[in-house]
């Protein structure tokens, strides 16, 4: 049915797997940037919000507001997730090549 791959065909071959596998590592990493630039913006964006009773500002305070970040939590958490996305992506990028160095030209 199929012939036989010879030495080169399998080498361009075992290139476009590895050209692939780069593509698809700097996608991941992109991706996971975009995840973790995300997460901080949420986690540091703030709102003014009604001061406490007794709130305290030091001597020569020029700004009396109170400011809260409602999406704190939610914005670390997508930054770590995407932090340890990125970490997988890596190894699995360093797992597939070492995987195609492995196997032989012909198979």
């Amino acid at each position: 049915m199929h012939a036989q791959a010879t030495g080169s065909q399998a080498k361009p071959r075992a290139d476009r797997r590895e050209d692939a596998v780069w593509w698809a590592t700097r996608l991941g990493i992109a991706l996971t940037a975009v995840g973790l630039v995300d997460g901080l913006v949420m986690a540091l964006k703030r709102r003014v919000a009604d001061c406490p009773n007794g709130t305290y500002f030091p001597e020569g305070a020029t700004d009396f507001n109170c400011y809260v970040h409602p999406q704190a939590g939610l914005g670390i958490a997508i930054a770590v997730f995407s932090l340890l996305l990125g970490i997988l992506v890596l190894l699995a990028s360093m797992a597939a090549r070492a995987s195609l160095e492995a196997q032989s030209p012909t198979s």
